[in-house]
């Protein structure tokens, strides 16, 4: 029998950053791959995405997930509410909030294309105990927390770019 060679740890965490890093990329371009098909901008489709989650959302929330100025965010519920995805209504207790709701009787095309994922998924994780999903939940909810906390840090501390990034010559 022949002998595998264990993975040390610094190893086992680099391959780790990279399958992230290939997951990041994946996601990336699934969600261009959707926008072209649909000929919905990337944006519209991951605010559609949240709001399937969550089922309504303040204008200010779908900024705040998408990084958009809520000045921005208008276009998208202008756009989104033109189509016919979600419709605005006054949020009962405050009337300077609009609320964004998904109009579920909407024959969404971005759930047939999301079927296509999703219905792979089962497949692919039947192979894992309900520990394990456990733990890759758990492991993606601390990921989302890393990267909002990092946004955060970025955008607090304001800090300058490199200057090759800020000039054109790349």
């Amino acid at each position: 029998m022949p002998s595998q060679k264990l993975e040390t740890r610094e190893q086992i965490v680099s391959n780790l950053m990279v399958s992230i890093r290939k997951e990041i990329r994946a996601a990336t371009l699934f969600v261009h791959t959707m926008s072209e098909i649909t000929g919905m901008h990337p944006t519209d489709i991951k605010c559609l995405d949240f709001l399937s989650d969550v089922k309504f959302a303040t204008a200010g929330e779908l900024a705040k997930i998408t990084g958009l100025t809520t000045g921005a965010i208008t276009a998208v519920i202008d756009r989104l509410e033109k189509i016919g995805f979600v419709k605005r209504e006054a949020d009962s207790k405050d009337r300077r909030k609009i609320i964004v709701r998904m109009i579920p009787e909407h024959p969404n095309n971005l759930e047939l294309i999301r079927n296509i994922f999703v219905d792979q998924l089962p497949n692919n994780l039947s192979e894992y105990s309900n520990e394990e999903l456990t733990l890759i939940t758990n492991w993606n909810k601390k990921l989302s927390d890393i990267f909002h906390s990092e946004i955060e840090k970025i955008k607090t501390s304001k800090k300058e770019l490199n200057p090759k990034l800020k000039s054109n010559s790349f």
